[in-house]
């Protein structure tokens, strides 16, 4: 999610991704419970009082944490689409993005972290955003008589159940706790696979 932030201060206008980043770096250091803004400043290079002119609190910085890895994670999985014309790279894509950024994974779905009802939420736009490549696919895949065609919205729902399942399952039970990435993998392709063929027109 971020690259080593500068100690010795940030781009004029930049110091909001300079946060971000250092704001990455720390939580996967010591998790999104330890994780302080005043923390994050000293890692940016700045006061924390600068940082406040960017983030109101712990909250605001998840949030614009959980933001930026939704966006990555939509980028991921777009092109993951581009190589396969099914579904099990996206499952794929989707469980290697956890790996790769298990602090913001453990996160970024937490509805702590949305906006109150009635004010515009650009992390529920962020987190639609990734869901938007798996619907797409569903919807390409029940025209080309794949997959049953039935609400895609519950057909959505039901494969995005299976991937987030089976990678949180990867990422935080004991028993998979020394998997290798390449099993973990095949774990995922399998598992779709598994629902697909329940699903199939």
């Amino acid at each position: 999610m971020s690259t080593s932030t500068s100690r010795t201060g940030y781009h004029h206008g930049d110091l909001r991704n300079a946060l971000l980043a250092a704001g990455s770096e720390v939580a996967r250091e010591v998790g999104s419970e330890e994780l302080s803004l005043r923390e994050v400043a000293r890692r940016a290079g700045v006061s924390h009082t600068a940082a406040y002119n960017h983030f109101a609190d712990k909250k605001d910085l998840l949030r614009g944490l959980a933001i930026v890895a939704f966006e990555q994670l939509a980028v991921e999985l777009r092109e993951a689409a581009e190589r396969d014309d099914g579904l099990e790279e996206l499952a794929v894509a989707y469980l290697r993005f956890a790996m790769a950024h298990p602090a913001e994974f453990g996160f970024m779905f937490q509805r702590s972290l949305c906006m109150p009802d009635g004010v515009p939420d650009p992390l529920e736009e962020a987190s639609r955003g990734s869901q938007a490549v798996l619907a797409e696919r569903v919807i390409q895949l029940q025209a080309a008589g794949v997959l049953r065609a039935e609400n895609p919205e519950i057909i959505g729902l039901a494969l995005w159940s299976q991937i987030h399942g089976i990678t949180t399952i990867v990422l935080d039970t004991p028993v998979f706790k020394s998997i290798p990435a390449e099993q973990a993998e095949g774990l995922a392709r399998a598992c779709v696979e598994a629902i697909i063929v329940g699903l199939r027109a």
